[in-house]
């Protein structure tokens, strides 16, 4: 039987050959009659000649071709030139199987991938043949879950794990369309609420137990301190130190940082630079560098300079003993709001 495994997840294109590989391997001795070929340089006899070698005592024969449509490409002629395997695989015997697995594309407006392949359109025709697209998955819908949402829940309810709606919805907005990361996180949420007896895994577990939702918690802080935001800056620091998610010396460190992006930033503006100037002076991209636009548009570059000042302080405050490092972030909090945006003037 002839399988071809294509398109942009190749998630769920190694889950599909690992699902072939155990229901072929009913024996036990599929591992020893796998072929394993590369398809850039290979050819139609060779192909040929290992889909049709017969299973050595074993019930079944695995040939596995890497990126055979990809090196073909769309040229003209190279359907006429594989004809030959084309014919042999409508003819493979019941014990054989060939899967033909592509790689992601490097692009995605990539006219050379598999998906446009004389050959792939040529094999579809092959009585029987398993050919599956993997289309990256999207996290929106305008009504109803989104089609990553719909494949976490799925899995989750193929393995006999509980997980709350909200908890989807958060790890998608966290992980966003990485099956392999959302795969690996839904196993860890589920041993934490076997190993809590918590009846379903709950948004308040990915909160807790997810890395992006700690960096993002993270970051929120750091943002609140920055701009002066004290009342949500302390809210979110007390919770940080309770919870241990981060050392207070990593979060003064986070915040330094953030300030010497923000003075470079604001020096560049009070030059008339454009934002694009502004990223190849911090080496920000995308978000961060739109967030630190957003800021230097709020404070000034005397501002910025004295709450890097004042970060200074807290350290020294800190490693000479005069304050703990948790009451010198708390503190170095109450000062950068003094200079916030909505404080008094």
């Amino acid at each position: 039987m002839l399988h071809v495994f294509y398109g942009s997840d190749d998630f769920r294109s190694s889950e599909a050959l690992a699902e072939l590989k155990q229901t072929l391997d009913a024996d036990g001795m599929l591992a020893s009659n796998t072929s394993v070929l590369a398809g850039r340089g290979l050819k139609p006899a060779e192909l040929t000649q290992h889909a049709m070698a017969v299973p050595f005592l074993a019930e079944s024969r695995l040939v596995i071709v890497d990126g055979l449509l990809t090196a073909l490409g769309s040229r003209r002629g190279v359907a006429d030139e594989w004809q030959p395997f084309i014919d042999a695989a409508a003819q493979l015997p019941p014990s054989n199987h060939v899967a033909l697995l592509e790689p992601a594309p490097s692009r995605r407006d990539d006219r050379s991938g598999p998906g446009r392949s004389p050959v792939l359109k040529a094999l579809k025709s092959v009585p029987d043949a398993d050919v599956r697209e993997f289309a990256e998955l999207k996290t929106w819908n305008r009504s109803g879950p989104s089609e990553v949402g719909r494949w976490l829940y799925d899995r989750a309810t193929a393995r006999s794990i509980a997980i709350d709606g909200d908890a989807i919805d958060t790890l998608v907005d966290l992980i966003g369309a990485n099956l392999r990361a959302l795969a690996q996180e839904l196993d860890k949420l589920a041993a934490h609420a076997s190993a809590t007896g918590s009846p379903s895994i709950t948004a308040a577990d990915v909160r807790l137990m997810t890395p992006q939702a700690r960096e993002e918690s993270m970051f929120g802080l750091v943002d609140a301190i920055v701009e002066g935001r004290a009342e949500l800056a302390l809210r979110l620091l007390r919770r940080v130190l309770d919870d241990g998610s981060f050392a207070p010396t990593l979060l003064q460190v986070m915040v330094a940082r953030q300030l010497r992006h923000l003075i470079r930033a604001t020096e560049l503006l009070e030059a008339h630079a454009s934002q694009q100037e502004v990223g190849d002076a911090t080496g920000l991209r995308g978000f961060p560098l739109t967030k630190v636009m957003r800021q230097a548009r709020q404070v000034n570059r005397v501002t910025a300079e004295a709450n890097l000042r004042d970060v200074e302080a807290a350290d020294f405050a800190v490693k000479s003993g005069k304050l703990s490092d948790e009451l010198a972030l708390e503190l170095l909090v109450c000062q950068l709001a003094t200079r916030g945006p909505s404080a008094p003037r």
